[in-house]
């Protein structure tokens, strides 16, 4: 199906680096204010009504996310959003979120530990047939550490689900999270292999007792942070508002450090389990109306840049072709092509961004013969001209 959505750059590496599963979306925002890229983990939200990216997020004001529909949009997300990835490769993405719908977000997930903190609200989320329900045992003002307890404005709520985890991906997979109305705060700090690769400098019996809890793909831990972690976690929220983004960085990354530090002491202490099941989820949902689809996604993010065919895509979630497009049309509201034409302009976009490519190489790269053509798509998409978003 070669047409004029079919890219032609030679650079692959940069078409695909992320292999992250984006679709179309809109975002309210003050438009004052520069935008900030959310983070290169992008998702997309199934729904009946549309798609719903969570990419480009003004990172220091409330924002609201809505759906790409032309028709009355609905807020779906609104919240305060951290976001930041840092040379060592470590990145920490979170925030205080108002979740104004229910609806699950489909993405994929690349290798790289995990620790996922709640400090207020409730959590569902799942990796491949691994799900997760995490629930914050306070909301968190103010943190007195003088006494090692929390003090201040602190709601315990009794419970037995975890307050964290610790999830180790040794390759990529599946990823669902479960958006349900309400509010949570939460953090994400992912650390990739090589970070801690980094650190070895000969034998270590910390690090062999560390990595024995995480000797398979989607081993874990349960984790109950100390009140110093939650202190960590709370100046972080607190950076959010940090104009300066160096010194947001600076502030963000030490106490990001800082809780791998904790994580680390208190997980070697742990005895080694010798089975790895999954968190329980009392409101547990099945994945394999998502996961189907995974190896066509997997594929597409793979090949973005080449003249893809619907039956090579559909060889890789082992369909035909009818079958392939039935399942892509009711789980995302889209047809495959439609997704790939939406994921090449996610691309171009981005290179616009950073590399600061022409409107005429954008447009070859996305595949289009008239420039018109590629700038009626790419404003319909998001809101501006190629023209316009480089000149912001």
């Amino acid at each position: 199906m070669k047409n004029e959505n079919a890219p032609h750059s030679n650079d692959r590496a940069s078409l695909v680096m992320a292999r992250r599963v984006v679709m179309a979306a809109k975002v309210e925002e003050n438009r004052s204010e520069p935008q900030a890229e959310y983070s290169e983990d992008r998702a997309f939200v199934s729904r009946s009504n549309g798609l719903v990216n969570i990419d480009n997020i003004e990172q220091r004001k409330i924002q609201k996310i809505i759906t790409a529909q032309k028709s009355q949009p609905q807020v779906l997300v609104e919240g305060r959003f951290l976001a930041e990835r840092f040379p060592s490769g470590i990145s920490v993405m979170g925030g205080d979120i108002h979740e104004l719908a229910d609806t699950t977000v489909l993405a994929t997930a690349g290798s790289a530990l995990h620790i996922i903190i709640v400090l207020s609200g409730k959590l569902r989320f799942g990796y491949d047939d691994h799900d997760f329900y995490l629930r914050g045992k306070q909301d968190i003002s103010k943190v007195d550490l003088s006494n090692k307890t929390l003090t201040g404005t602190v709601v315990h709520r009794p419970s037995k689900e975890p307050t964290a985890v610790i999830v180790d991906i040794k390759r990529r997979c599946s990823f669902r999270r479960y958006l349900s109305k309400g509010r949570v705060r939460k953090l994400n700090i992912i650390i990739p292999h090589e970070w801690f690769e980094r650190l070895a400098s000969g034998e270590s019996k910390a690090e062999s007792m560390f990595w024995q809890h995480f000797a398979h793909h989607l081993s874990f831990v349960k984790w109950q942070p100390s009140p110093q972690v939650f202190h960590y976690c709370h100046e972080m929220m607190e950076a959010i508002d940090l104009e300066d983004q160096w010194q947001r960085n600076l502030y963000v990354e030490t106490r990001a450090t800082a809780i791998v530090g904790e994580m680390i002491r208190d997980v070697i202490q742990l005895p080694v389990k010798r089975e790895v099941e999954p968190v329980e989820d009392p409101c547990h949902a099945s994945s394999e109306h998502y996961d189907a689809l995974c190896g066509a996604i997997e594929y597409i993010e793979s090949y973005l840049h080449t003249d893809l065919k619907l039956e090579d895509i559909a060889k890789q979630s082992a369909m035909s072709v009818s079958a392939l497009q039935r399942k892509f049309k009711q789980t995302f509201t889209c047809t495959v092509f439609e997704y790939v034409r939406n994921r090449r302009l996610d691309k171009v976009k981005e290179a616009m961004c950073k590399e600061k490519i022409t409107i005429g190489e954008a447009a070859y790269m996305a595949g289009y013969n008239h420039p018109s053509n590629f700038i009626t798509a790419f404003k319909r998409k998001f809101g501006v001209t190629p023209g316009e978003l480089l000149t912001s």
